[in-house]
């Protein structure tokens, strides 16, 4: 039913990675999720790394949009989670032409310095979807909609 409503945005795959994530995690541990997908927080039983729970607000072309994304950074920064979810389906973020991308681009860095790539969530169709945890594909999926599940490197 959602699908229908709510198109490519990940609600129902939001299931398979909260399952993931409460057996990969302990009650205390954090986890922040970039994007816009909070049900995540409510399904997995863990708490946010950052107070920033949707993206949305910060690709607006708003005064304060590069303002709480450096929040956003420190929070997720200092908080430094076990599992990072990045929601790689434009319509979590919403981003414009105008937009900005400090947020974006900080990930791309942060990511690769401090977390693993575990886990890949491939929304293919509305009718399919592919699931990869603990163990990516050998080929790389063509990837339009996509989740990443990242956990934080010993």
């Amino acid at each position: 039913m959602s699908r229908t409503i709510y198109g490519a945005n990940p609600f129902p795959e939001s299931v398979r990675i909260a399952e993931y994530l409460r057996d990969h995690t302990e009650a205390d541990d954090t986890i922040a999720v970039l994007g816009s997908e909070p049900q995540i927080y409510f399904y997995s039983k863990r708490h946010s790394a950052t107070g920033y729970i949707y993206t949305y607000e910060l690709m607006e072309p708003q005064s304060y949009a590069r303002q709480m994304q450096e929040e956003m950074i420190q929070q997720i920064e200092s908080a430094r989670p076990k599992y990072l979810i990045w929601i790689g389906v434009p319509a979590s973020w919403l981003q414009q032409a105008t937009s900005e991308d400090l947020i974006l681009a900080w990930a791309n860095d942060y990511v690769g310095k401090f977390y693993d790539v575990v886990g890949l969530v491939n929304l293919l169709s509305r009718d399919q979807t592919d699931y990869y945890f603990d163990q990516l594909p050998e080929s790389k999926p063509q990837l339009d909609n996509y989740i990443l599940i990242c956990r934080r490197k010993s």
